[in-house]
């Protein structure tokens, strides 16, 4: 007796594959740079171009501007205390 109840896989089903590109020609997409319109849009949050890299890119910036407001402060600072001790400016 067998007990084997597994159905045969049928070799005339057919599988498809998604198309990524929307029905572009995938050979007008291949080199070396990505080229308008060959991508696909972002589905999930960490995906190119999703939010959380428009979120670390806003981090970065903000992180930029922040380091140099910090600089700019600095060097006016000094250059008050330069000129205090110069007797320039009272």
């Amino acid at each position: 007796m067998s007990s084997d109840t597994s159905q045969p896989i049928d070799p005339t089903s057919a599988t498809t594959t998604p198309d990524l590109l929307s029905g572009m020609d995938y050979s007008s997409c291949v080199g070396l740079y990505p080229k308008p319109g060959c991508g696909t849009k972002p589905v999930l949050s960490g995906d190119r171009g999703g939010n959380m890299q428009i979120a670390v890119f806003g981090i970065l910036i903000a992180g930029m501007a922040f380091i140099g407001f910090r600089i700019a402060r600095s060097v006016i600072s000094r250059d008050r205390e330069r000129d205090k001790a110069a007797g320039i400016k009272p």
